[in-house]
């Protein structure tokens, strides 16, 4: 059974998201019958799989769970808030369990314990008086016909007498594997088709088995012998009519062409009848070794095209034909296969609601929670990475930025706070912003702060420049210190994991109207957009998100500093120039700005002018990890290969900025 295991790790933890999701959304007084369902089908689809495949914890604390569900969907029980803080809890609980099962940690059994008696507490409440003032609805009882093939390593017994603990099921033939005879049973029980389908999904494979359901012998009149195949109305899975499909529908029927050969009820996803959207579960592994030799491909089809340069285009029009087709072949092949790992941010944002419901709670504020552009589409490693710099940047945002709704009210505010994450394409970059609607940053209390930590400060420092000083390793300017208290608790984690992901962190915020965060970053991982310079005999590549423009300057606008250096006067602005030939100790480079070329870049919340011998031009490459194959250079944030095969080094403009920086704080003190 363990080769399953995955199938439900993946499953269990789509249910346990989408509970979470549903119960965040539902107004305790008045639930939609739907989603109670929902929740309730979740809660049964986890503990079905979790006893298929021997995960006590799970399945005891589910089985609570699903009962306490049941009562509610029925009508016999009312669902309150505080049942719900409950849930989420036993939600979260379900979540350490299933972590542990993963192999990635240790459950709290003592926590889940403590959740079990509390659900069990709310189970044991009387329910005559909700019930007298609410009456409950009638439950509807599915009978349904199961045909399930014998398979060698599933006991086909063990999996029915799971079933029957929740109805009456009946063997009407056990199956055979050497007459290749299938299992048949009739199950009746108010479990729909799609739910029993997500138990029997977790313990055999989806082709091994067919669900059939009785539409009822008084409605019918026939047996359902000639019933067509049809959308189940209360889940919109296509499932086959009685009689196990022997019987193709009438002529002129409107039916089906032919009986349905089962569901797809183990993927929500594919839960849309015929002509719905199909889907396939693949090893990230396997994703990236694709993306990896699409790569390799793309570097190939390079060479090609500059050999292709130096030959006679007409004496070799049908080879340079042919180089330009493979060209237009790859960037499609590469667009596809990079498509593969984009995953929408919804994966992200969705964990906040409940963030945000339980951070206002304790805090005593009230907060709304406002997303858009859930569906804007990032690298899945930007997925992964991104977890922790959003949560930080929300909880500080909760903690720092919204006020109480008292101080609010003083000050004419809404007392209900308004917190914002928008994701949205700008160029080549994706940007995510986090805003919130509260006192916005101090600018006097940031430089107060900076000065006692011995930062450098003057009043003259822009607006951006003073907000740039939240991200210094521990400075917080809060009044309290918390487990949450302080903007600028984090914030160097922050700007540090969003650079390491080639991105970049941007402050805007006013007083008493609120403060947004920015983070951009490039669109995947794997392969980027720059441009290739020379310095000396090397050739090096710069992130063209980070090029703002190149010039050569002339030689009455280059000045030098005493001992800081020489900075060139764009447009009435001095940027400091950095020689990437000493930078990076490379002979022959030139050192004089007026015959070189300068790209100026932006790091940061600022601008530099990188001296180079020459721009070479801009192009895609694919990025190989330099740490993994050698180690970290400082300066250095990958290397790729060019088109004549050699290594070209990717230039880390945010840890150049960085270097140059420290050196001139280094002269200052």
């Amino acid at each position: 059974m363990s080769q399953f295991h995955q199938v439900f790790f993946d499953e269990a933890d789509e249910h346990l998201a989408s509970m979470e999701s549903l119960l965040l959304g539902m107004d305790p007084s008045c639930p939609q019958q739907e989603d109670l369902h929902a929740v309730f089908r979740a809660a049964h689809s986890i503990k079905g799989g979790a006893a298929t495949f021997g995960f006590a914890d799970m399945a005891d604390l589910t089985h609570v769970l699903e009962g306490l569900l049941d009562e509610v969907r029925r009508g016999t029980r009312d669902l309150s808030a505080d049942m719900v803080d409950v849930i989420l809890r036993a939600k979260d609980a379900l979540l350490g369990m299933l972590a542990a099962h993963k192999g990635k940690g240790v459950s709290d059994a003592a926590l889940a314990a403590t959740i079990k008696a509390r659900l069990e507490t709310l189970a044991a409440e009387p329910t005559a008086a909700r019930a007298e003032r609410k009456p409950p609805e009638e439950t509807r009882h599915w009978t349904l016909y199961l045909e399930l093939d014998p398979l060698a390593d599933v006991d086909i017994d063990a999996v029915l007498e799971s079933l029957a603990e929740h109805g009456d099921l009946s063997v009407v033939q056990r199956g055979e594997m050497v007459e290749n005879l299938p299992w048949v049973a009739v199950f009746t029980s108010p479990l729909d088709a799609a739910e029993v389908a997500e138990s029997l999904a977790f313990a055999v494979p989806q082709d091994s088995f067919h669900i059939n359901v009785d539409h009822g012998v008084e409605e019918e009149g026939s047996f359902g012998l000639f019933l067509e195949a049809s959308p189940e109305p209360d889940n919109g899975v296509w499932l086959e009519g009685d009689g196990f499909g022997l019987f193709e529908p009438p002529p002129g029927d409107g039916g089906s062409s032919g009986p349905a050969t089962g569901i797809d009820a183990a993927k929500p996803a594919a839960r849309a009848g015929l002509g719905g959207e199909s889907s396939i579960r693949v090893n990230i592994d396997k994703v990236d070794l694709l993306l990896n030799l699409v790569g390799e491909l793309v570097i190939t089809q390079s060479m090609l095209e500059q050999s292709g340069t130096r030959l006679d285009p007409v004496a070799h029009e049908r080879l340079l034909s042919g180089i330009g087709a493979l060209q237009r072949n790859a960037r499609e092949l590469q667009e596809a296969v990079m498509s593969i790992r984009m995953t929408p941010i919804a994966f992200v944002f969705n964990r906040f609601p409940r963030v945000v419901r339980d951070l206002a709670g304790r805090l005593g504020k009230r907060v709304e929670l406002q997303m858009s552009g859930e569906n804007t589409e990032l690298d899945k490693g930007f997925i992964e990475k991104l977890s922790d710099p959003l949560t930080h940047l929300v909880r500080n945002s909760l903690d720092h930025g919204i006020e109480a709704p008292e101080a609010r009210q003083a000050r004419g505010k809404d007392p209900v706070g308004r917190l914002t994450l928008r994701a949205f394409h700008q160029g080549s970059n994706i940007v995510i912003e986090v805003s919130d609607d509260g006192a916005g940053l101090s600018r006097e209390r940031i430089l107060s702060t900076a000065r006692q930590r011995g930062l450098a400060a003057p009043d003259s420092l822009s607006d951006a420049e003073v907000w740039a000083l939240i991200f210094e390793a521990g400075f917080s300017t809060a009044d309290e210190v918390t487990d949450v208290s302080g903007r600028g608790v984090g914030m160097d984690v922050v700007k540090r994991n969003i650079q390491s992901m080639g991105g970049r962190v941007e402050v805007d915020s006013m007083a008493d109207v609120g403060t947004t965060i920015g983070i951009h970053l490039p669109l995947t991982l794997a392969i980027m957009d720059g441009m290739s310079v020379r310095i000396g005999a090397e050739t090096y590549v710069m992130p063209l998100g980070a090029v703002l423009e190149s010039l050569q300057p002339a030689p009455h606008d280059i000045k030098s500093v005493a001992a800081r250096g020489q900075v060139v006067c764009i447009r009435g602005e001095y940027l400091p120039i950095v020689s990437l030939g000493r930078f990076f100790a490379i002979p022959e480079a030139r050192e004089m700005p007026s015959e070189a070329i300068l790209v100026i870049v932006e790091a940061g919340h600022g601008r530099l002018a990188l001296l180079v011998d020459d721009l070479i031009g801009q192009q895609q490459f694919v990025v190989k990890n330099l740490e993994t194959n050698y180690r970290k250079v400082d300066g250095i944030s990958g290397a790729t290969i060019l088109g004549d095969g050699q290594v070209a080094l990717i230039l880390d403009i945010a840890a150049i900025a960085r270097h140059n920086q420290r050196a001139a704080q280094a002269l200052d003190a």
